[in-house]
């Protein structure tokens, strides 16, 4: 009888420490399906369509969160022919195709503010801008999203339907 009762302790120790580590793994991975990360997508005009010859680069950064319903974004360009003219997010598209606007970034009448124009609008060959689109199920539809279906790009005056273009995509 003592030869059960000394195995069986450590045998409920061992269980109860199984339990509790398993228990831990569905928030971990709860965690790990409901927050999405890409840093360094890279923009470059061989990803427009049509493809731009512009030697001009980007880097955009991204972020989505399911509880919030929210792509953050953050895009870093230089090198661009002329001023920015247009940032848009474009879907729906896989990569080498275009597609509609779903979310104006920078427009003709939201343009970057600079001092040093007398008060105008300014647009820049390079720069760095941060943002973020709510993902409403209606226009913009997560499954797509988490799908690579929607891209950043920026327009110039030389390149009018796009000079630089990056595909939103976690993996």
């Amino acid at each position: 009888m003592k030869l059960i009762k000394l195995t069986a302790l450590p045998l409920l120790i061992f269980s109860l420490v199984l339990v509790s580590l398993l228990s831990c793994e569905p928030d971990a991975e709860m965690k790990r399906t409901t927050e999405f990360q890409k840093n360094g997508i890279v923009m470059t005009g061989a990803q427009e369509s049509p493809v731009s010859a512009s030697a001009a680069t980007g880097l955009l950064d991204v972020s989505y969160s399911k509880d919030t319903r929210t792509l953050t974004y953050k895009v870093t360009w230089t090198g661009l022919t002329d001023s920015l003219s247009l940032m848009h997010i474009h879907g729906l598209a896989p990569v080498g195709f275009s597609a509609g606007v779903v979310q104006n970034i920078v427009t003709t009448s939201n343009g970057i503010f600079n001092q040093k124009t007398n008060g105008k609008f300014t647009f820049f060959k390079s720069g760095t801008l941060s943002g973020t689109m709510l993902v409403d199920g209606v226009v913009v539809k997560e499954a797509d999203l988490l799908n690579g279906l929607y891209y950043l790009n920026i327009h110039t005056a030389t390149y009018p339907s796009g000079e630089i273009r990056g595909q939103i995509r976690f993996q």
